[in-house]
């Protein structure tokens, strides 16, 4: 395998049919949805910055304001991120099944590809303890989708909605009862020891609970089986998304503020705090952790609170991005190409940045590590924009998990998942 594998390197680039991401056009030929790789690097450069930057700086005496970086990045880059692989995922499905292979190779292929993913989030977040990786449960995501990428569109539609509103209500009391108990770092191979605790991390008390977060990969799967081709979608999704963010984030607003002396006393943040916290999430010594207890914790808006609201609108807010840089994207030319190369690599860019993070930190500015990282990142998207080569990490998980055994036959399009 290892020979196979150096071999297959020395030839770094795939075959001439892409393997994911794809559409097919009014001839039946797989092309590739520029837009969707777009919107992968969006989450990537919007999770670059909340590594970075602080997500509020410092203002005065007991007095604290939100960064850019913490109102806008933090919380909804990662959950863009996750719909995205549902939405990769569902066209990574229908471009296996168009190349021949059979309903349990697929599946066995998503399996490898989850179970890679997930051995390369608990190595880096060995390396990287003080960022939240979310590598394993973007494995785990993987393993737990295909179960549902063969409901009918309509069904998975409602699940999806169903999931993004129920989980948080059914999320918060178990939080709540489980408060303190998380693993206090990234999940790990010594965790596999302790299977109780690991299991309450993933789907209950860690960062990125799957008992809610797996709505964002359903939300995927429903998107995936869209007509992304198609303008209509495009404007849809844009409205509809951007209506539902706007709508959610303001109630959540304004019914938060209403609880600010409640806020205040399970925090512990002055009142003149409030506010800020409600963006943030978190400020030097408090968090809106003790707030669980609270059934109005469900509406906050605040990110990566797996409230209800704040579910809701991030969900809508991906929805958004993606219709918008579906009209956009196509119409950016050779631009458009080198936004979309740089989003052909997520895998290595997000584990790169990770590693790379680390030795930064401590030589240089979050400014420099940031036009650092970008840069690297236009190289890639150069790169892969205008060629047919794969990420280094892209092109090991397709190797590895057998996404590379097969060709598509000529004259058949093959099934719709």
């Amino acid at each position: 395998m290892a020979l196979n594998l150096h071999l297959r390197m020395l030839q770094w680039h795939p075959s001439p049919l892409p393997w994911c991401d794809v559409s097919m056009d009014i001839s039946g030929t797989p092309r590739r949805i520029l837009a969707v790789d777009a919107a992968r690097l969006v989450a990537i450069v919007g999770m670059f910055a909340a590594h970075i930057f602080p997500l509020y700086e410092y203002r005065g005496p007991d007095a604290y304001s939100p960064t850019f970086t913490g109102a806008v990045a933090s919380g909804r880059a990662s959950v863009l991120f996750m719909v995205l692989a549902g939405l990769s995922l569902t066209l990574m499905t229908a471009s296996l099944a168009r190349r021949g292979f059979s309903h349990p190779k697929i599946y066995s292929v998503l399996a490898l590809r989850a179970l890679i993913i997930a051995v390369l989030g608990m190595v880096i977040g060995t390396i990287n303890e003080g960022i939240a990786v979310i590598l394993v449960h973007y494995g785990l995501l993987f393993l737990l989708l295909p179960l549902v990428l063969r409901l009918p569109r309509a069904t998975i539609w409602v699940v999806s909605v169903l999931w993004l509103v129920l989980a948080p209500l059914i999320w918060r009391p178990l939080a709540a009862g489980a408060l303190g108990q998380s693993l206090g770092h990234n999940p790990s191979f010594g965790d596999l020891l302790s299977p109780g605790p690991l299991f309450q991390d993933l789907t209950v008390t860690g960062y990125y609970p799957l008992l809610v977060w797996f709505g964002y990969g359903l939300l995927g799967v429903a998107l995936g089986h869209c007509d992304l081709g198609s303008k209509k979608t495009a404007a849809v999704l844009t409205v509809s998304g951007g209506a539902i963010a706007a709508i959610s984030y303001i109630a959540g607003r304004v019914m938060s503020l209403g609880f600010t002396g409640q806020i205040s006393a399970a925090s512990g943040a002055l009142p003149p705090l409030v506010p800020t916290l409600i963006t943030t999430g978190r400020l030097p010594g408090t968090s809106l952790d003790p707030y669980l207890a609270s059934a109005e914790y469900l509406w906050l808006p605040t990110g990566h609170s797996n409230s209800l609201l704040a579910t809701v609108h991030s969900a809508s807010c991906a929805v958004a991005v993606l219709g918008v840089l579906l009209l956009l994207v196509p119409r950016l030319g050779g631009l458009g190409r080198v936004l979309a190369g740089a989003g052909r690599a997520p895998l290595t860019l997000y584990a790169g940045h990770l590693v790379l993070l680390p030795l930064l930190d401590d030589v240089l500015e979050p400014s420099a590590i940031w036009w650092i990282l970008c840069a690297a990142t236009a190289c890639c998207g150069i790169w892969l924009g205008f060629t047919r080569a794969s990420g280094p990490l892209e092109f090991c998980v397709r190797v590895l998990s057998g996404a590379d055994g097969q060709r598509m036959p000529k004259a058949e399009p093959g099934p719709r998942f």
